[in-house]
């Protein structure tokens, strides 16, 4: 007599879903934000009251590494 489906003694698991691809413009979108970041704070550092807002810049300057960071975090 046949064994039906669940008596079987080995368990296949199922494969993982492969995760989808990132969009292409993600790490150039990334790497701009870096880059744009570098230079603010670079540029208030270098020409010191060039620049409106003071301390504000190095804040936007690290706020916008921050979001490059958790933006290419998503990258696969």
């Amino acid at each position: 007599m046949p064994r039906s489906k669940s008596k079987r003694s080995t368990y296949i698991p199922p494969k993982p879903a492969r995760p989808k691809p990132s969009p292409r413009w993600l790490p150039w979108t990334g790497l701009g934000l870096i880059v744009l970041a570098i230079l603010l704070i670079l540029s208030a550092y270098i020409f010191p009251g060039v620049l409106p807002g003071g301390n504000l810049v190095l804040i936007v300057g690290f706020a916008l590494l921050a979001v490059a960071l958790i933006l290419l975090s998503n990258w696969r």
